[in-house]
């Protein structure tokens, strides 16, 4: 059995926005999940809506004031940009919908994520992945990506043998480079990889209203 809430729809590249394409991941991925889910996005001053939710966190007042006032309750959270906090991702992007229509987790168990899955509803996932520099260094990238589908050996009724992202950044398993659409991950590396690393019950994540 295969589940894959954005077949047939593009993947969305952090790689071409105007604003820190190599740090965007976090915007991206959420304005690819709510372009999945059918939402139209508020207009702003750039040509795509992952920028304009950039501009909306790092210049609307009203966001500005709500992280400032979260950065004076969290002092672990000083100098860390807000797009890169999640609880700060999740509100200042519905403040810029209208609407609340995204919430995070740091403890959605795995029958829960894969119910989002089957109701047509991506989640938004966050994670550290192998990555090997331009000096053949090898560590691990920071990163969010949108969790699109899963995969079920013939049966297999339990946790899913293989799950399908979309990454902004490029393809997950091939050092980022080429699409990173519908990439296939061994449920081992989904384990491994994505926040609380090593857990096969629960998952940090953001999770929307269709």
């Amino acid at each position: 059995m295969k589940i894959n809430v954005s077949e047939g729809k593009p993947n969305f590249s952090q790689r071409n926005n105007e604003r820190d394409p190599h740090g965007a991941c976090n915007v991206t991925s959420m304005v690819m999940a709510l372009f999945y889910l059918g939402y139209e996005f508020p207009k702003g001053k750039y040509e795509q809506p992952e920028d304009n939710l950039h501009d909306h966190i790092s210049n609307n007042p009203e966001c500005v004031k709500y992280c400032a006032d979260f950065v004076s309750k969290n002092p672990w959270a000083a100098g860390i940009p807000a797009m890169q906090i999640h609880d700060l991702l999740s509100w200042c992007t519905n403040h810029w919908m209208g609407n609340r229509i995204t919430t995070f987790s740091t403890n959605r168990s795995m029958p829960n994520i894969l119910a989002e899955l089957r109701g047509g509803r991506p989640v938004v996932l966050s994670g550290d992945f192998p990555f090997t520099t331009s000096k053949g260094v090898k560590t691990t990238l920071g990163h969010i990506v949108v969790l699109v589908g899963a995969e079920w050996d013939e049966g297999n009724s339990g946790n899913p043998d293989r799950i399908i992202i979309d990454d902004p950044y490029g393809n997950t398993i091939n050092n980022f480079q080429g699409s990173g659409n519908d990439v296939v991950l061994s449920f081992e590396q989904f384990v491994k990889w994505f926040k609380p690393h090593n857990s096969a019950t629960a998952k940090w994540g953001h999770f929307f209203i269709k």
